[in-house]
């Protein structure tokens, strides 16, 4: 489902870029310390730039080429008629020729995405993957550390078990936090994609 919408007007002095977010009305212009804005590029960070749709266009063409486009295979006609008969497949035949009528001379589309997007995707990449290995070089609370000559802890562990205010044996909260934040960043280099990770390498 696309949760934003990509908002294109021509000006006199170039193309105006906004963003409407779908789900809530909302539209923010292409800044960067926007609320809105930021939240975009978080989203797209998190489920891909498929949620996003590119902005309408008026394109001029006939009315026959609009309805060969979105016409059904033959094959999938003749099935459509096979199944559920003639007046059902004339039904959908009807519904396409309403949509694209003779005297049409230009239908709305939607155009590609514009190529900062991508670019945008590939930042936060890139800012969320340095966050991740910068994270995962702290150490881990639960294995403390380990002088490699003499093999001893310059610093203990954690206890995995704590008692809670009740008694009670509980794992120890500073550790669960830490495993928790762990995991979520091995999970961002995991799916960082192999283009981002060597334009940080080189």
């Amino acid at each position: 489902m696309k949760k934003y919408k990509i908002i294109e007007i021509e000006l006199t002095t170039g193309i105006s870029t906004s963003i409407l977010n779908k789900d809530t009305g909302v539209i923010c212009p292409q800044w960067v310390g926007n609320k809105e804005y930021d939240q975009f590029v978080d989203d797209i960070f998190e489920n891909g730039i498929g949620i996003v749709e590119g902005s309408d266009y008026v394109g001029v063409t006939t009315y026959t080429e609009s309805r060969r486009t979105e016409y059904p295979s033959i094959k999938d006609q003749l099935d459509k008629i096979y199944h559920e008969g003639i007046d059902a497949w004339k039904a959908d035949i009807k519904a396409i020729k309403d949509k694209y009528p003779k005297t049409q001379v230009g239908i709305t589309s939607i155009a590609s995405l514009p190529d900062w997007i991508d670019t945008t995707l590939f930042d936060k990449q890139k800012e969320k993957y340095i966050e991740a290995k910068e994270r995962l070089a702290q150490r881990e609370l639960s294995a403390g550390v380990v002088d490699p000559v003499s093999g001893m802890h310059i610093i203990e562990p954690l206890p995995l078990v704590v008692k809670d205010e009740n008694g009670n044996d509980i794992r120890n909260p500073l550790v669960v936090q830490d495993e928790a934040e762990r995991e979520a960043a091995q999970k961002v280099i995991n799916k960082t994609p192999q283009a981002v990770i060597d334009s940080i390498n080189t």
